[in-house]
């Protein structure tokens, strides 16, 4: 009789794969978990070169759209490794490996959870003990008009209008995606149609973007004031309220939001269409993990020096001028609108330091505004699920539009 028959040799294949792949698994929860406590300053030889930079973010982001799942996954890990350890073999280090590395995954990320679950109770005044309820993208519906705003150097500009179910006219919220200038489009977020369904018009707008040989620095937040003026054209059209406006954006687009309503606020916005007068007057900003100063970013990772060099055309030693034009404390004056400005803490694009420095100068020039610092979250942090951080982000924003442009 075979020592070693196929059924046992079957059984111990499959059991060898599943604690690969329970290795595999540990090891993404538990190198996410380093990228949020560790600090951010620890990870400069990872982030001053673009090819490791990237892989990181995209791994913190994924970590950030599974949120309270990782538990889930950490100790499905770690239930492998015990089982498979407590069935009589000689050959324990794998099982041993994954125990030792689902284990330790798993109380990082109760640790991280917990502290992310109270840091949003304070802020919010609400719990959010487990999300997202599902790991699936969750983005919302889609728009209820497209729209061309412009055409300009034979580009169509495009904006996404969701619309409230109300016959009165509803407060616009204009929504500016990021993607470090260069990237990234209009498109349903977690905040579009859920926007619309809380009673605000929302104009989704596209802008023209950098590339290697065209640098944009000057246009973008002009293309986007050429959408205020297209809202201005066709409110009584699509019902839009233009003496209730607010701005919102992450990233690249956060910048756009806060510089777009301070320029347009103090009278300095120059639309790329229509006229200056056409431009509403911007009652609230809320801004996600905004790129408030570039000229500090520059050297804090290689995706920041490609945006500059996309974007603004060089480093801000060659073009300074330029960057005092797009970083946004340059912009605060006596008539900037309250600002609410949300930042994760583990961010590894854009430092909070900076956004906090930001901050700082509103305090500074008495500008109405809150900071919201969310622990352990990276940039990009709401993008494809409602997670903690979407949540968070939701649950600030209402009352800061309530209070400031009504609804």
């Amino acid at each position: 009789m075979p020592s070693n028959p196929p059924a046992t040799r079957t059984r111990r294949t499959a059991r060898a794969a599943l604690l690969v792949v329970a290795v595999a698994v540990a090891l993404f929860v538990l190198l996410g978990q380093l990228t949020a406590v560790l600090p951010v300053g620890f990870w400069s030889p990872v982030l001053s070169v673009l090819a490791l930079q990237l892989p990181m973010l995209l791994l913190s982001i994924v970590r950030d759209t599974f949120g309270s799942w990782n538990i889930v996954v950490a100790a499905l890990a770690l239930a492998v490794g015990v089982l498979t350890l407590r069935r009589r073999s000689g050959r324990r280090r794998l099982p041993v490996a994954v125990a030792a590395l689902s284990g330790t995954a798993l109380l990082l990320t109760l640790i991280t959870t917990t502290v992310q679950v109270f840091s949003v109770h304070g802020a919010t005044g609400d719990w959010f003990v487990f999300s997202p309820a599902s790991p699936a993208k969750a983005a919302g519906r889609g728009p209820d008009r497209t729209v061309i705003y412009a055409t300009l150097g034979g580009q169509q500009l495009k904006a996404d209008l969701y619309l409230p179910k109300t016959k009165a006219a509803a407060p616009l919220v204009v929504s500016i995606h990021g993607g470090g200038f260069i990237s990234g489009s209009r498109g349903p977020t977690p905040y579009t149609g859920w926007l619309a369904d809380q009673g605000y018009a929302v104009l989704d707008v596209d802008y023209r973007l950098a590339t290697a040989t065209r640098h944009t620095w000057n246009t973008a937040d002009a293309d986007v004031g050429c959408a205020l003026t297209w809202a201005t054209a066709h409110a009584s059209q699509y019902g839009l309220d233009m003496d209730r406006v607010a701005t919102f954006g992450g990233s690249a687009g956060g910048n756009l939001a806060v510089n777009v309503a301070y320029k347009a606020d103090a009278g300095r916005l120059k639309p790329s269409c229509g006229t200056a007068a056409q431009l509403p007057k911007v009652k609230a900003v809320i801004g996600s993990y905004p790129v408030v100063d570039m000229t500090a970013s520059v050297p804090d990772s290689a995706y920041g020096g490609q945006v500059a060099d996309e974007y603004v055309g060089g480093s801000p030693v060659r073009y300074p001028e330029r960057f005092r034009a797009v970083d946004a404390a340059n912009q605060i004056g006596p008539d900037a609108p309250p600002t609410l400005i949300l930042q994760g803490s583990r961010d590894h694009l854009v430092f909070s330091g900076h956004t906090k420095a930001f901050a700082d100068r509103l305090t500074v020039a008495g500008v109405p505004h809150r900071y919201v610092e969310l622990p352990f979250l990276e940039h990009a942090y709401d993008q494809s699920s409602v997670g903690i951080g979407t949540k968070a982000t939701r649950a600030l924003m209402l009352p800061w539009l309530r209070k400031y442009v009504g609804s």
